[in-house]
């Protein structure tokens, strides 16, 4: 009986602890799941400034509903401005930091260009091998693709 009650004080502390933990996972959760609109719109703007610096015409007019997202955690669709077109943004790991770049989807799904957004982009892209480029189109494909449901 003396060893039970030696045991209910580290386990209730371990259980509090635990509590915690899965407290703060769930709240960051819900901030993750709430912002969504908020995070979208701020890469939009985000986007169509590092292209109007570059000198690109495109802009970026809207995200895509939610629901025409798809699963891609790094990365977002948006409407591009008198297009049909689509424009994916997503991050390139490159350096041990994430250089964002951007695609343009036609839309029969071919991805037509792949854009380094901002300076330090722009400088890993350099680094990039052009068949590493090409496995990023095709990715943006497969994306386009699994998000239109093809």
């Amino acid at each position: 009986m003396s060893v039970f009650r030696a045991m209910v004080p580290a386990l209730k502390d371990r259980a509090i602890l635990a509590g915690w933990i899965v407290g703060l996972a769930l709240a960051g959760a819900l901030a993750w799941a709430l912002t969504f609109s908020f995070r979208m719109n701020v890469m939009m703007e985000a986007t169509n400034r590092a292209l109007a610096a570059s000198g690109d015409p495109r802009r970026l007019s809207e995200p895509l509903p939610r629901d025409a997202q798809g699963r891609e955690l790094l990365g977002g669709w948006y409407a591009l401005a008198d297009s049909d077109s689509v424009f994916f943004v997503f991050a390139v790991l490159r350096g041990g930091s994430l250089a964002p770049h951007g695609a343009e989807v036609s839309p029969d799904g071919r991805a037509l260009s792949v854009v380094p957004l901002g300076v330090y982009a722009r400088q890993a892209a350099q680094g990039i091998p052009d068949t590493h480029m090409r496995v990023y189109e095709r990715r943006v494909e497969a994306a386009h693709a699994r998000r239109a449901g093809k």
